[in-house]
Order: C-alpha cells, then sequence, then structure tokens
C-alpha cells in the first residue's frame, strides 16, 4: 500500500479502478479523482461486470466445498511417481504392524490392538487426511479470513463499501477458497516426504486406522541404507504407539488444538502478497490470480507472544513424539537397525526439511518437535526410575504434562510434580495452567511465581550422578 505522498493509486484501489474506473473496462470517466484516489463519478458496465465477478466466483469456486477443493488442489500437487501399492508390499506391510503390536504390548500398556493398518499411494494419503488437516487448520483459516476482511474494509474508499456489502458471500466464498488453495498445495508437497499418518504429531486419521506411505517408505530406507523391512516394522510400530496415546488421553488432541489455536491468533497475513494480486490483476485473464495466491501469505512469527505461542506449540509436539520414541526404541530393540533409523527419524523430525517448510511457507503452521530428544530424555528417566508405569503415567492427567521447565530438568520433574499435583484438579483446571505457559513465557513451566520455584528446588533432593550425566548427554545430542 502505498502512502498518501505517493501518486500511485493503493492495490485495492487500482483493482476496483481498473473493474469500475477510469483505467478498466467499465470506464468513460477520464483520469479525474476524488480525495480518495477512486474515479469522479465513475461508471459500471453491468456486462463487463457481470463477466468479471462470474470468472472471480469460478477461479474460487463460490459454492463448491472446499475441502473437495483442497483435495483436488492436493493431489494434483502430488510428486511423482506416485506408484500403486504392490500386494508384495501390502502383504509385508500387514506382517510388519502384526509384529509390532507384539512388540508394543511388551512395552507399554496402552492398547495397540485393533487397528486396521494398510500402506498408502501419497494421493491416497492426500484424500483421507484432508479432513484431519481440516480441523486442525481451523484456527489458521479463520485467522487468515478476518485478516482478508480486515484488509478490504480498511483499504476500500468509502464510495465501494455498499458495493463490498453486497458481495459479502462473494468475498467469504474468496477467503475460504483461498485457503484451501493454500492448504491444498502444503498437503500435497508434504506427500512427498511423509511416512506414516501421524508422523506431524496430529491424529489426522480416527484412532483404528493405522497407515504407511508405500513409496516414502521405501525411498527412506534407501536413503539411510537400512533394510526397508526393519524400516516398516520401526515406522508401525511409531504409528501404532501414535494412536494409542491419543486414544487413553483423549484430552491430548484438544490439548493440540488450543496451542494451534493460540498459535495462529499470532499469525499475520502478509497482505503485501493480496496488494501485487491487486495490483497485477489482468481482468481479461482473472484466473492468473491463482497463481498468486499459491505464495505464502503468512508472515513467520516476530512477536513476544507469537515466539511464546510458537514454543509452546513446538514442546507439546516433542513431548509426544519423545513418549513414542522412548517406548519404539524399546520395543524394536530385537531389530538390528534400530539405532540407525531411530537417529535418521529424530533429525528429520527436529529440522525442517524441503517439503516441511514449504508447507509452513504456505499455511504458516510447522510441526517441527525441535526438543524431541530433551522429552525422550524425561521420558527415559522416568522408565529408569519408575519402569513403564512411571512413564507411561504422564498421560493419565493434564497436569502431569511435562512443561517447558521439564525440558530443561528432566531430572526435577518428579519432585514438581509432587509439590503441584492434587486430587482435586480437574482436567479444565490443569489445561488452563499449562497453557498459561504459552502466554507467560518459555522460561517457565506454570503460574508459579519465582520466590515458589526457588523454595522447591531448594528443598528438591539431589538425583545420582550417573542419571544426571545420562539426561546431559541426549540434551547436548540434540
Amino acid at each position: 500500500m502505498t502512502d498518501d505522498n505517493n501518486n500511485e493509486q493503493n492495490p485495492f484501489e487500482q483493482i476496483f479502478g481498473m473493474l469500475f474506473g477510469a483505467n478498466g473496462p467499465g470506464s468513460g470517466q477520464g483520469d479525474d479523482k476524488n480525495s480518495s484516489g477512486m474515479p469522479q463519478g465513475f461508471s459500471i458496465d453491468p456486462a463487463m461486470m457481470s463477466t468479471i465477478m462470474n470468472q472471480m466466483q469460478g477461479l474460487f469456486g463460490q459454492g463448491a466445498d472446499s475441502q473437495a477443493q483442497a483435495v483436488s488442489i492436493a493431489q494434483k500437487a502430488v510428486p511423482t511417481p506416485d506408484p500403486s501399492v504392490s500386494e508384495d508390499a501390502e502383504r509385508a506391510t500387514t506382517d510388519a504392524f502384526r509384529l509390532a503390536e507384539l512388540w508394543l504390548a511388551e512395552a507399554t500398556d496402552f492398547s495397540v490392538a485393533n487397528r486396521s493398518a494398510r500402506p498408502l499411494r501419497r494421493a491416497d494419503w492426500v484424500k483421507e487426511t484432508m479432513p484431519g488437516w481440516q480441523k486442525f487448520v481451523l484456527p489458521i483459516k479463520e485467522n487468515m479470513s478476518s485478516a482478508l476482511t480486515d484488509t478490504l474494509e480498511s483499504q476500500v474508499p468509502a464510495e465501494m463499501k455498499g458495493i463490498l456489502a453486497g458481495a459479502s458471500s462473494m468475498f467469504g466464498s474468496m477467503s475460504d477458497s483461498m485457503f484451501a488453495m493454500q492448504i491444498g498445495q502444503a498437503v500435497g508437497a508434504l506427500s512427498e516426504s511423509v511416512l506414516t499418518g501421524t508422523e506431524v504429531g496430529l491424529p489426522l486419521l480416527p484412532h483404528d486406522t493405522a497407515v504407511v506411505i508405500e513409496k516414502n517408505v521405501e525411498t527412506f530406507a534407501s536413503e539411510i541404507d537400512v533394510d526397508v523391512s526393519e524400516v516398516r516394522i520401526y515406522l508401525a510400530a511409531q504409528e501404532l504407539a501414535h494412536l494409542a496415546l491419543f486414544e487413553r488421553a483423549p484430552w491430548l488432541s484438544a490439548q493440540v488444538e488450543t496451542a494451534l489455536t493460540r498459535y495462529a491468533q499470532g499469525l499475520k497475513v502478509d497482505t503485501s502478497q493480496i496488494e501485487d494480486m491487486a495490483s497485477n490483476i489482468d481482468p481479461s485473464n482473472i484466473s492468473d490470480l491463482s497463481d498468486n495466491i499459491r505464495q505464502g501469505l503468512f508472515n513467520p512469527p516476530t512477536t513476544d507472544d507469537q515466539r511464546k505461542a510458537l514454543t509452546s506449540l513446538e514442546n507439546l509436539l516433542a513431548v509426544i513424539a519423545g513418549w513414542v520414541d522412548v517406548v519404539v526404541y524399546e520395543a524394536c530393540k530385537h531389530l538390528p537397525g534400530r539405532d540407525q533409523i531411530r537417529e535418521a527419524l529424530r533429525r528429520r523430525r527436529a529440522t525442517a526439511g524441503p517439503a516441511e517448510k514449504t508447507f509452513s511457507t504456505l499455511v504458516g503452521l510447522e510441526f517441527n518437535p525441535r526438543r524431541l530428544r530433551d522429552a525422550a530424555a524425561l521420558f527415559a528417566y522416568l522408565e529408569t526410575q519408575g519402569g513403564a508405569e512411571a512413564r507411561d503415567r504422564v498421560f493419565s492427567h493434564p497436569d502431569l504434562l511435562p512443561t517447558t521447565q521439564d525440558l530443561d530438568d528432566p531430572l526435577g520433574y518428579s519432585e514438581r510434580r509432587q509439590a503441584e499435583w492434587t486430587n482435586e484438579s480437574s482436567i479444565d483446571e490443569a489445561l488452563s495452567r499449562i497453557l498459561a505457559e504459552g502466554l507467560e513465557g518459555a522460561g517457565g513451566s506454570d503460574a508459579k511465581t519465582e520466590s515458589e520455584e526457588t523454595d522447591r528446588n531448594d528443598s528438591a533432593p539431589t538425583d545420582d550422578s550417573s542419571s544426571d550425566d545420562d539426561c546431559s548427554d541426549d540434551r547436548d545430542d540434540r
């Protein structure tokens, strides 16, 4: 948008000027403009107006199912080749899940049985997970819609507000379709590398549905030079462990949704993208607008509140991934290549690859649990101290969910929880305390005062040095 001293019209004045004014197809008024920059007494060519509006409605799919739009766009964006799954691969996947189920039953009491397990093509993964994506990215979609509406209201001259009010349904449809394009392009890009249905840490499919993406599994196994049969078993165990966790702790999914909502509230729509679209639009070729829309519309977190919200989301995903990491590693102790597979998976989860970066650019959302190793160190320590029961008890109540302070100091987790835990704590109260961390900063785990933290740390017992070394080594390795 230009300032008052610039002779150029602001972008939304330009687009409406082209559509309705001096330089547009409905013109006839010359270059005379009022103080707002719009043509004086501009006239509208009804036929041209109708043609353009019909083109825009067709482009943005007014009245169409935005989820169907997203699936269609995503499937077109799926990288090729995307071959069909062979019968041999189907049998191998079935066997891998059966073995993983048996091994996991020895490693955790969480139920991993009765899952429908199968391999998928990339395009199938896109189609089957899109409802889940739509659910989890809804806060971002709503944020984008509000930002677009606010931008229109702030930039469109008073003379045009009546027309905009009459076209409100079209702009609402435009906003939905814009986001359908964004999420479709993003999920299509992500399909190139995702290995399982739950790899991003979200329950995108029902709890009884376990999947692996066959083409990507084969590629990953080749890249890390491990037999694909071992990789299948390890990934099958990860998928089952994720599903079992979300089923055992149903409030965990709501926790992720709330964290995503707070993160989305801090995202800003990059209005420069919209301004470029407005200033470069060709009324005779409205379809070109879709190419611009596919560019990233979101600015990354910049304020302290935005960074805190991102930290809260990342840490929550790290806790989920950390528990799965420890449980699956224990369950797959019979696999010769488990160390190599585990390290490769840790690295890909902690750093964003090209597909993940594309997803983040298009949707403004990151799923990298950068503190996965710290979370794994915490669960490994609990397992050492109290066995699998102590490790899994973390997900019996939201009050026990690890916070940033627990990731910083795994050895003090138990003492902190003993001081804070009360049987009268409700689920809602616990969630409120945990989520408050995202607002109050990355350095504290809850609403305790500094003096309370100091008193508690002074009275906490000293842990043995060997356990401390184990956790410190794991943190240093991240």
